[in-house]
């Protein structure tokens, strides 16, 4: 077995940190001695109560160039094997302390071509990451962005993100806001931002709700959150599209909607869809290919990206005609039946063996 150290910025917030919390005790449980990194401290009881450690490190900016040579220490201090990093800032530092420790370095990408505009920190990824054993990419847009970047493809593997169907399974009943209950509802979870289409989403979900007695509960924060609030309320939604904030119940939402709304304009691999598929509940999803690795009309309704026409014609579809929705929901569900902790655990042992 591996002595695994996990480079990324912290465990609490978006997709990438989630996959690994769930990831890392399933590692743990299978022998690899695991190690993680981390500049923020708020550490999910999920690893305290486990056999994973996690390393609080010192770093007085966001761009800290001393945090690589206490990244490089620890790689020794723990006599790593492979070094994993996650997201930008911990692609560039960690990947620079495995460079220098000569350490063999696995970089997981998260994201695609869209997700890396111009600017000094893609580029000095990209370029670093030629130095890289190998790139674990969630979906083929990820796998086409290395390719691109003039990365061997023998180098690039693609391994799917976990998705905790026990947990999702075993969730409560969530509550909901006054006025909600009984009602049918709209969800949406993620991140408040410009890639998550959000102005879209409320333009539409204003459209199909003048025909129909629905709501729609919005789960997350971000940049956008101000201006949402606003477009909501220019609408007259604000009793009918709620920004609910973080919930930690959102397994507990999504087998309660009767739909979920994902029309982001770029994706890796989604998270939350592939949880929404996991908990049975419907979705409506934007014609991007890192929802239509996955998804098809037979198993979702799929809409052209930034309509928000047939964005609004998809919601009432769904929300009219429940029993074909769960039928295309069954039939996802059957489509990742295979993305558990251990499967996914048991691919990247693969690649650490030819490491």
């Amino acid at each position: 077995m591996a002595r695994l150290l996990h480079v990324i910025h912290g465990l609490t917030g978006g997709g990438a940190e989630r996959q690994l919390t769930l990831l890392a005790p399933t590692q743990s449980a299978r022998g690899h001695e695991v190690h993680i990194a981390v500049v923020r401290p708020e550490i999910p009881p999920s690893l305290t109560n486990s056999a994973v450690r996690v390393h609080v490190m010192r770093a007085a900016a966001h761009h800290d160039p001393r945090h690589i040579w206490r990244l490089r220490a620890l790689i020794t201090s723990v006599r790593a094997d492979v070094v994993q990093t996650w997201l930008t800032q911990s692609d560039v530092m960690g990947g620079l302390a495995a460079v220098l420790t000569r350490t063999p370095w696995m970089l997981s990408e998260r994201s695609s071509a869209v997700g890396y505009p111009p600017h000094w920190k893609n580029w000095l990824r990209a370029r670093l990451a030629r130095r890289a054993a190998t790139i674990v990419a969630n979906s083929q847009g990820g796998v086409a962005y290395w390719i691109a970047q003039g990365v061997t493809p023998t180098r690039i593997h693609l391994v799917p993100n976990v998705v905790d169907t026990l947990a999702i399974r075993d969730a409560a009943v969530a509550p909901m806001p006054a006025g909600f209950e009984g009602r049918p509802f709209v969800l949406f979870a993620g991140r408040l931002a410009e890639e998550k289409n959000p102005l879209v989403m409320i333009d539409a979900l204003a459209q199909a709700f003048v025909s129909c007695d629905a709501v729609a509960l919005l789960c997350g924060t971000g940049p956008m959150q101000a201006t949402m609030t606003a477009r909501i309320a220019a609408l007259g939604m604000a009793d009918r599209i709620v920004l609910a904030g973080l919930r930690p119940d959102v397994f507990g939402l999504l087998k309660q909607a009767s739909m979920c709304l994902a029309i982001s304009r770029y994706e890796g691999s989604p998270n939350v869809v592939l949880e929404a598929i996991a908990a049975g509940c419907p979705l409506v999803v934007s014609d991007i290919p890192a929802y239509t690795e996955l998804l098809d009309a037979e198993s979702a309704v799929v809409v052209e990206r930034d309509n928000v026409q047939e964005t609004a014609r998809a919601i009432r579809e769904v929300l009219q005609h429940p029993e074909a929705a769960a039928s295309r929901a069954e039939r996802a569900r059957l489509r990742i039946a295979s993305f558990t902790p251990e499967n996914v655990a048991g691919a990247l042992d693969v690649l650490y063996g030819a490491l």
